[in-house]
């Protein structure tokens, strides 16, 4: 399924021209209750934002208005963020946004909030970008490499507005710091705040508050690298899978972040990974629900999986995986297709066109884990992290894996809340795990840089 997924993806380029999209029905999401997050938040920025009248480096956007502009745009003397990602996209100034750079556009937010009140409708740019999304998003797509500084700026989906997401981003890279992204709706389809198809995408000091859709709450990304660094999923919902991420067929490292109080109906309420390769360190997931069967904080499956120096408290699933359910099929040797079906597709002439038609798209597949630039393997490592108080609420055997379930899962030199060690198929008292996981040793004492008011087992 993996395959016929991601040559489906593949396939669909050739076709763009064929395709259509459609318009889901317009919709209110219920409001949903933000829990306090743990973490810091961005600082603000250091340098006050100026437009001076001084000539600009090339390629550097200012965004001197907080209102939304919509197309037909109409020059009035201002430089919205929508004209700015027009003129990023076609290295043309646009009202009083300066040229973009086709090798890589800065834009500058003006900072405060950002108010959307309707879908953006700007036709495509170029005859090879066309939406493969169902409900629209607030700005043009993005299609060239582009860098977003915030500034400690806020992107706000107005309440009564209709159903859409922020940024679509189809091609080139995406870079965004110190921003905040909320309330983004997409009801059914994918990606609440963000949608990323064969993109890398780069993430610091970004906040993800109380988007929703039906996979990836906040962020749907897949056939990409995608680096998280100092960001914050909050309050996301999912109607299915991946409360706050989504990730399928990519190349995910996450560093610094926290995923707090996100929600899914079905798997992974804080993080969902898939054919992917996904690294973890000195993170933390709290408060993440699952309301269905796997995966409270993660749910990772067919996946090559680092997680170090990471917290995981008061998580909950449905069924299995109180804070982590991982899923590796062939390495449980459950798999009969073992053999990694795309090992030779970059021989492909219909894949060598599209790599040298597309732009970017050879170096979303240089950094993609299927196997088709590089070998991929299933692996699952859990160290020097801190679980405690995650839970799983079974009818028929409750509490079971409220740690982690894992089939041939390394999860050793971890605290589990207790210094007895992890109950389950453990011996002692802290968060249980299941079968088939490589336990011991574990650690004894809770480690410094785990939270003392959270990381000790509650009576």
């Amino acid at each position: 399924m993996r395959f016929v997924r991601i040559l489906f993806l593949i396939l669909m380029f050739t076709t763009l021209a064929c395709q259509s999209t459609g318009t889901a029905a317009p919709s209110t999401p219920a409001p949903v209750s933000v829990p306090e997050s743990t973490a810091t938040p961005p600082p603000p920025p250091t340098d006050a934002f100026t437009a001076t009248s001084t000539e600009l480096p090339k390629g550097v956007i200012f965004v001197d208005t907080l209102e939304q502009e919509v197309y037909p745009f109409v020059e009035n003397g201002k430089c919205s963020l929508a004209e700015a990602i027009i003129a990023a996209n076609s290295g043309k100034a646009r009202d009083t946004c300066a040229a973009g750079d086709p090798n890589e556009t800065t834009i500058e937010l003006m900072p405060g909030e950002y108010r959307f009140t309707q879908a953006d409708h700007t036709p495509p740019q170029e005859e090879w970008t066309v939406s493969v999304v169902d409900v629209g998003s607030a700005l043009p797509m993005l299609i060239r490499p582009l860098t977003i500084h915030g500034n400690g700026a806020t992107l706000i989906r107005d309440e009564s507005a209709e159903p859409f997401r922020f940024f679509e981003a189809m091609f080139g890279g995406l870079t965004l710091e110190n921003l905040t992204l909320e309330n983004g709706s997409v009801l059914d389809d994918w990606g609440g705040a963000i949608y990323s198809m064969n993109v890398s995408i780069t993430m610091d000091s970004v906040r993800f508050v109380n988007n929703s859709a039906d996979n990836g709450g906040a962020v749907y990304f897949t056939f990409g690298g995608l680096n998280i660094t100092n960001c914050e999923f909050i309050g996301n919902n999912a109607g299915f899978a991946g409360g706050g991420l989504y990730a399928d067929s990519a190349k995910v490292n996450i560093s610094q972040t926290e995923f707090n109080g996100n929600r899914s109906v079905g798997q992974s309420g804080g993080l969902h990974a898939e054919g992917a390769t996904l690294v973890i360190v000195d993170s933390i997931f709290v408060k993440n629900v699952n309301e269905g069967t796997r995966g409270g904080a993660v749910y990772a499956t067919n996946v090559n999986l680092n997680v170090t120096r990471s917290q995981f408290y008061q998580n909950q699933s449905g069924y299995y995986g109180g804070a982590f359910s991982i899923q590796n099929p062939i390495l449980a040797g459950i798999d009969p297709e073992e053999e990694n079906p795309l090992d030779n597709m970059d021989q492909v002439p219909m894949i060598v066109s599209l790599m040298t038609s597309i732009p970017g798209f050879q170096s979303t597949l240089e950094a993609h884990p299927s196997g088709v630039f590089q070998d991929f393997h299933e692996d699952a490592q859990i160290h020097d992290s801190c679980f405690a108080n995650n839970v799983t609420i079974n009818p028929e055997d409750p509490n079971w894996t409220s740690g982690v379930l894992g089939s041939a899962s390394d999860v050793t030199n971890n605290y589990w809340g207790d210094p007895s060690g992890p109950s389950g198929m453990g011996p002692g008292k802290g968060d249980s795990v299941g079968k088939r996981i490589t336990f011991a040793p574990f650690l004894t004492e809770m480690p410094g840089y785990c939270d003392p008011a959270l990381a000790q087992i509650e009576p």
